[in-house]
């Protein structure tokens, strides 16, 4: 079975701060998708790394859950 290289990688998504609340900073992915809210007076550069990295992370195992789910029906038709 031949796998191109693309089934292999990852999405990728870019993250911003929407600073349009003076009061809130809300960290989104780059197709406007809510990933976490901070104080604008108490946010920091660790929580909001930690937020996008926490946030990835579950984007890659839905992600690797629905590749394991496509790659599970193309070996069930190939043994029968």
């Amino acid at each position: 079975m031949s796998v191109s290289a693309d089934e292999f990688l990852f999405p990728r998504f870019t993250y911003y701060l929407d600073k349009s609340d003076p009061d809130i900073v809300i960290l989104r992915r780059s197709d406007d998708s809510f990933v976490a809210a901070f104080s604008a007076r108490g946010v920091t550069r660790e929580g909001i790394i930690e937020a996008a990295k926490d946030d990835y992370g579950e984007l890659v195992s839905a992600y690797r859950a629905r590749q394991g789910q496509s790659t599970e029906g193309q070996w069930s038709h190939q043994s029968a």
